[in-house]
């Protein structure tokens, strides 16, 4: 059984479906894989992110990497989920394991706003928060300050 590796990660079908042609064009045996439907069901996700994934077989991966650092300046990877620490876009979200049935525990835990949904770099190991909290400007005690009173 060949094995297959996400190498791009995208929130539209569009650009997924067009690296995977320009992979293709170029010998490579790529795939687009919708994870939308599997995100609704084990991660109770109403709002499916990063679920377009552009896939090659593993032996194939390292051309495909090169192959889109050439395409980088034409602007191939301009609307894929990167990391914020390496840039990589080979992302999973929510950040829970795809391989096992319990994650769909995790999934509902998070449906209920107890753990939060966040990015998971399959390179870095990093995770980031899909929406940054906004800071509250607090004064010397460390009370939120009030913009209506003087």
């Amino acid at each position: 059984m060949e094995r297959v590796i996400t190498v791009a990660t995208f929130n539209e079908p569009v650009p997924a479906e067009a690296l995977k042609d320009r992979f293709c064009k170029t010998g490579l045996h790529a795939e687009v894989m919708d994870e939308s439907s599997a995100q609704a069901f084990f991660f109770m996700s109403r709002d499916p992110r990063a679920h377009m994934r552009v896939r090659v077989p593993e032996e194939e991966l390292e051309t495909a990497k090169e192959m889109i650092r050439l395409w980088e300046p034409e602007g191939v990877m301009s609307q894929s989920v990167r990391c914020p620490q390496c840039g990589s876009s080979r992302i999973e979200y929510p950040q829970f394991s795809r391989r096992i049935l319990g994650s769909a525990f995790f999934g509902l835990l998070s449906a209920a706003h107890l753990f939060p949904r966040e990015y998971y770099c399959e390179d870095c190991h990093f995770t980031w928060p899909d929406k940054v909290p906004l800071e509250v400007d607090r004064d010397a005690l460390n009370w939120p300050r009030d913009s209506k009173v003087p």
